[in-house]
């Protein structure tokens, strides 16, 4: 007869679990020592022989899988919520008219579809929450696209807006301007590098609109956002101003001399990143005009030649002008 012995936290344990109670002992010898067999379903004892269970009921699924992809692949259990769907599902009747085999549905089943369709459409629409809700999401995966966040950081806003929607503060104010205050606060929380420019250049709005609704939400939402730190921004700037690695890996570093020598409280982050870039490119013989860097990082030339002069003067860093 095969037998299988527990798994190492059965073995732990001792224990073993049936929809009506936990085994965890022989009834008989009062032994701990229990084995499984598979082929029969049944919990025996080892020292006396002894069947404690015999109708145990696998409950793992019959198929097997060797990685993540083949796991999602063959489970039956549907999708995961999803807070970008308007349902938290995405079900939805497409418009391929393919049956389960890809092949071609008939006309008259197409035609049936197309009816379900508009049914279904006609449904999520019924009143103007909902449409407001639909309407709000598709415009956080155009942002989101744009801005190439994160499947995270899309349904962190959209999870935001569902919130404000709630508590009723959309009534009287611009749909667009809330999405938008809803992705810069995920953003934010997830240490994303989008400013509020960066933002607002993808909708129709300016930067002083954006940075009122984004106080609204804070003040409504009662959300503690993280301060700022030019760590998340320093990547973005070096790619746009194409710097190499090694740029941006000495501008790391002065950063965190920087923060020891405690002269980085109370600075713009965009002006933190600006200046350590400017030097580290400096030091490896980088061109870079002051304007570019200033422009890219968006702060004026006269703040990054204050924080270069600072950074210059305390750390007292070499930087050859040649």
């Amino acid at each position: 007869m095969p037998q299988q012995s527990f798994n190492n936290k059965t073995k732990a344990s001792n224990t073993y679990s049936t929809s009506e109670q936990k085994i965890t002992h022989c009834p008989d010898c009062n032994s701990t020592k229990l084995t499984f067999d598979s082929m029969r379903g049944e919990i025996s004892c080892v020292c006396c022989g002894l069947v404690v269970e015999d109708s145990y009921i696998d409950r793992t699924p019959e198929w097997r899988s060797y990685n993540k992809e083949q796991h999602n692949k063959r489970s039956r259990t549907g999708s995961p919520k999803n807070l970008l769907s308007y349902d938290h599902y995405g079900t939805i009747i497409d418009y391929t008219n393919k049956d389960i085999f890809g092949n071609s549905i008939s006309p008259e089943k197409a035609s049936q579809m197309f009816r379900l369709r508009n049914l279904q459409r006609r449904m999520v629409l019924q009143n103007g929450i909902e449409r407001n809700l639909l309407r709000a999401l598709n415009e956080i995966k155009r942002i989101g696209s744009q801005l190439n966040l994160t499947q995270k950081v899309r349904e962190t806003a959209a999870m935001i807006y569902r919130k404000i929607l709630k508590i009723g503060i959309v009534r009287g104010r611009s749909t667009e301007a809330l999405v938008a205050a809803s992705i810069y606060i995920a953003c934010r929380l997830h240490q994303q590098p989008a400013s509020l420019e960066d933002v607002a250049d993808n909708t129709r709005l300016n930067r002083k609109k954006l940075a009122k609704n984004f106080r609204l939400l804070i003040k409504h939402l009662d959300i503690k956002m993280p301060l700022a730190n030019p760590e998340s921004s320093m990547a973005k700037f070096a790619s746009i101003l194409n710097f190499p690695p090694k740029v941006l890996t000495d501008a790391q570093k002065i950063l965190v001399r920087a923060k020891e020598a405690k002269i980085t409280v109370g600075k713009n982050p965009n002006s933190l990143a600006a200046a350590v870039l400017y030097i580290a490119a400096l030091q490896n013989n980088v061109k870079c005009p002051q304007n570019d860097i200033a422009k890219c990082c968006q702060i004026t030339e006269v703040t990054l030649r204050n924080r270069y002069k600072e950074f210059v003067k305390v750390l007292n860093l070499v930087i050859n002008l040649n």
